[in-house]
């Protein structure tokens, strides 16, 4: 029922916005013709001397018109138009007491026609140009037709009676009349159906592209999902490759860059005594540290796999031997009790490091193999510190 009531106001809106158009259209064509009809009244060259009498009023009226039609165009501006549900209402009153405005001072021009002329015809052309151009519920004016066309009719009758003068304005009237009816029937009917079809296409068109806003938001986030280590939240081992593909890319000229291989020293010997939930904990604690240093030193950081990390970054060989220094310090500091390690009664850290001047993606790769190597040399010299591979020792150019 809500859904049917908002649906009911935005085609009212539309439909008022579409006759306001209109009203400026049928302004702009009135104020033309009364400022026509205003001079040639001005002439009197197409009066007899006694029906020159009814030409100030003539001329007084389609003055009144010229300028309504006018304060319409100036206050009712295209560009600065906008309808909405809170102003609709106004400009649905200023659209229908334009059209009564108007239609009831033809009214009165026609019925001094109908006594001087014997015809109706400037009440019949807006009473057509209105059923014809405006979109409205027939309801809304059907009252003011009958008003009017009586006031034409009594008129005609108390003006000749039943006879062939008053039959000129009975006949094309009670022709026009159920013709216009027609008319601004289907006109309403089908400019409705048109924005009540627009209305829901663009709803539709609106929830199918907040459905692809929100497919694209999961896709990404299950893309994030696939890239990122659900224990510990760090890049995982694709993601870093993706990441060794982006560097390589951005290869255009020979580059410093640094991977360090990271092993939590006794890691089984860890979970074999203290259990996998307490291991868990003792991974994510190690991986926030390396993601604190490593977005400190503008490095990337991934977990490798198992209780393995990686990081590579640019910097010069002293300074990463710095970085290395001080995880391993940084990783004591955590002061994680493991009793059965063979080195300390705490966690440690081994490290394998790999520095180069790498210029294409294979070498770079080349270096992470190195970096691997490098830690097993770390392990073999006692653990809790980094071994140093030089990419010239293992002929990384060739």
């Amino acid at each position: 029922m809500e859904n049917q009531e908002k649906l009911a106001l935005a085609i009212r809106k539309e439909m008022i916005y579409f006759n306001v158009k209109r009203m400026r259209t049928v302004a702009w064509s009135l104020m033309y013709v009364s400022a026509v009809i205003t001079i040639i009244h001005y002439g009197e060259v197409f009066f007899s001397k006694t029906e020159r009498v009814m030409v100030p009023a003539y001329i007084a009226i389609h003055t009144i018109l010229f300028y309504i039609d006018l304060a319409v165009l100036l206050l009712i501006k295209e560009k600065k138009l906008h309808v909405t549900f809170l102003n609709m209402r106004k400009y649905e009153m200023v659209l229908l007491m334009y059209i009564y405005t108007v239609l009831l001072l033809i009214t009165v021009i026609t019925v001094m026609d109908v006594y001087y002329f014997k015809h109706v015809a400037l009440y019949e052309v807006l009473f057509l140009i209105i059923c014809t151009v405006f979109a409205i519920s027939f309801r809304k004016i059907y009252p003011l037709i009958a008003v009017t066309a009586l006031a034409i009719f009594i008129s005609a009758y108390l003006g000749n009676g039943i006879s062939g003068e008053s039959i000129k304005v009975f006949l094309p009237l009670s022709l026009i009349l159920p013709i216009g009816f027609v008319i601004q029937y289907h006109t309403y009917k089908n400019q409705k159906q048109f924005i009540t079809q627009h209305i829901l296409l663009g709803e539709e068109m609106a929830k199918s592209k907040q459905f692809s806003k929100l497919l694209v938001e999961k896709n990404n986030e299950l893309l994030e999902q696939a890239l990122r280590d659900s224990l510990t939240n760090l890049p995982n081992r694709r993601a870093f490759n993706n990441k060794l593909v982006q560097i390589g890319q951005q290869l255009h000229k020979a580059k410093n860059l640094t991977v360090m291989m990271i092993d939590i020293d006794f890691f089984k010997n860890f979970n074999d005594h203290y259990g996998h939930l307490q291991g868990d904990e003792a991974l994510i604690k190690v991986a926030a540290l390396l993601d604190e240093i490593a977005e400190k030193y503008n490095a990337f950081v991934a977990r490798w796999g198992g209780e393995e990390f990686i990081i590579v970054s640019q910097h010069a060989s002293k300074f990463a031997e710095h970085v290395c220094e001080e995880i391993l310090e940084e990783v004591r500091s955590l002061n994680i009790r493991h009793e059965h390690s063979k080195i300390a009664d705490i966690v440690t850290v081994s490290i394998g490091m790999c520095h180069a001047k790498i210029s294409k993606i294979e070498q770079l790769e080349k270096c992470c193999e190195l970096a691997d190597q490098a830690l097993y040399k770390a392990k073999e010299n006692g653990r809790n510190n980094f071994y140093l591979h030089s990419a010239e020792d293992f002929h990384l150019y060739r």
